[in-house]
């Protein structure tokens, strides 16, 4: 093995680690995983990279999974499959609808890792739905002792602690995913005033099996998650609702006028990071509340600052590191811009959303320390217990995670 220098898809995070390697099958992950154990090597997983944050980050030795991918098992009764960890969701979509079955609901972006985010809490937007986390029934890991554990509902709080885990519980190499009968999406994406969305807030969210809105605050907002022409106190909205499955594949139709298997709607086609962003979440019945704030902030105090206001909704789940534990909840999101220094504008943002008892994506910048995590995770001390079960010797750990996560 020689050494390997890793950069994230948004180019804000780069390591040198002492060893590389992407094995080409399980059982060749296990022995170079349960090598580095036994070397006392610390050991970090890189998925796709689309973190803005240092979790991938280590000295040791960085596993690529990306070579073992794909559906390893389907039990059409309980509508569940097995997939390989470094499968791309983007990947998984044609052969589960090719066996009559679709991801319940997904994001934005595809080509993460389903391992990945899986770990970070990564989601999409229903009221009626979780995230990707909540649908995992199983997981199979190389602990912290080199040993294979295979983590399914017979040992729920284990299961809770490795739905939203950030790789502490050690490497993945299996997801079992929860999955439901393959379905189709209509769009109906719309450009309304602000005042009308907040006129129609509930319509829309008991209408629409999707409903998720960015706010312009310039008129050049729009641009830079290339959403077209939307004027400046306006909002770009996305609306899917869910159409059966009648087995024909036809033309999909205009942009924001689509109809197509599900898995091929929600991307939005975002290749290239030209942001960094943080996203919060905050509990659904403070949503209109902490808008209004996000609002004020960013049009008296930050008038400069171009990025949008991405809101959506999830439903919420029992993971014990999961954004949505214990609360249905509407995540906040915005962006600073490549090459301008959007720190006092992020950390305002942080600022303004801590009073609601914000939660992070994992994966997206925060500003959270340890203190604060320990107040708004209720389950913080139970995973605490089962994370240095899995890993006695801290190897799963990196700087970034220590001054969240090492014991005391």
């Amino acid at each position: 093995m020689t050494s390997f220098t890793w950069k994230n898809w948004g180019k804000n995070q780069a390591f040198t680690a002492a060893g590389y390697v992407r094995p080409d099958n399980e059982d060749h992950a296990i022995a170079q995983i349960q090598h580095a154990i036994s070397q006392r090597q610390a050991v970090r997983v890189a998925g796709s990279g689309h973190s803005f944050t240092p979790v991938v980050a280590t000295s040791g030795l960085l596993v690529d999974l990306s070579a073992i991918s794909g559906v390893i098992d389907i039990d059409h009764a309980k509508q569940q499959a097995n997939v390989w960890a470094g499968s791309r969701i983007a990947d998984l979509g044609e052969p589960l609808w090719n066996h009559g079955l679709s991801i319940a609901n997904q994001g934005d972006i595809d080509v993460q890792s389903i391992a990945g985010a899986i770990a970070t809490g990564t989601k999409g937007s229903g009221t009626q739905f979780g995230s990707l986390s909540s649908r995992v029934t199983s997981l199979r890991v190389v602990n912290g002792l080199g040993e294979v554990v295979d983590i399914d509902d017979s040992q729920p709080d284990w299961l809770q602690a490795a739905q939203v885990s950030l790789g502490l519980l050690g490497p993945v190499l299996r997801v079992g995913l929860q999955l439901v009968p393959a379905y189709k999406l209509r769009e109906e994406n719309i450009i309304l005033p602000m005042s009308e969305v907040l006129r129609q807030w509930d319509y829309l969210l008991a209408e629409y099996r999707h409903f998720s809105f960015w706010w312009m605050p310039t008129d050049r907002s729009a641009d830079m998650y290339k959403l077209g022409d939307v004027p400046a106190d306006h909002c770009f909205v996305k609306l899917l609702r869910e159409i059966p499955d009648d087995g024909l594949d036809l033309p999909p139709g205009d942009a924001n006028h689509r109809t197509d298997r599900a898995y091929r709607i929600y991307p939005d086609g975002t290749t290239d990071a030209e942001f960094h962003e943080l996203e919060y979440m905050v509990a659904a019945s403070d949503a209109k509340g902490a808008v209004a704030e996000m609002c004020q902030l960013m049009k008296n105090r930050f008038p400069d600052e171009i990025s949008p206001l991405q809101v959506r909704w999830q439903q919420a789940d029992r993971g014990f590191l999961s954004a949505q534990s214990g609360r249905d909840s509407t995540s906040i999101s915005v962006s600073g811009e490549i090459g301008r220094d959007y720190q006092p504008f992020l950390r305002a943002v942080d600022e303004t959303l801590r009073p609601f008892q914000a939660r992070p994506h994992w994966g997206k910048l925060h500003y959270l320390d340890r203190q604060r995590v320990e107040e708004i995770y209720p389950d913080y001390a139970r995973f605490q217990q089962i994370r240095q079960q899995f890993d006695p010797h801290d190897l799963f750990l990196n700087p970034h995670l220590a001054t969240l996560f090492a014991a005391r």
